[in-house]
């Protein structure tokens, strides 16, 4: 990954978008990384996949709960509490 300072990817924004392009470019201020600037499809591809880890983490909670014993709601009686007839 490519680290710049805020004032060089200013001063060579095409360059940094350019090199954003191939890898992602993280944008330091005082020394602290702020920002990340990446290809957009990198960006919704990391994003979809960090969603799927939460969703099988909490997944993966939610039959631990029901292996220690907790209630669970049959269907039916959810769908009747919502209003949704089940065909």
């Amino acid at each position: 990954m490519i680290t710049t300072t805020a004032t060089q990817a200013r001063q060579r924004w095409a360059e940094t978008v350019d090199a954003a392009r191939n890898e992602p470019v993280t944008v330091t201020e005082h020394g602290r990384e702020t920002v990340t600037i990446m290809d957009a499809e990198l960006a919704r591809r990391a994003l979809e996949a960090l969603e799927d880890a939460d969703d099988a983490r909490a997944a993966a909670h939610a039959l631990s709960t029901i292996d220690e014993g907790e209630p669970t709601i049959p269907l039916e009686d959810l769908a009747r509490e919502l209003g949704i007839e089940l065909g």
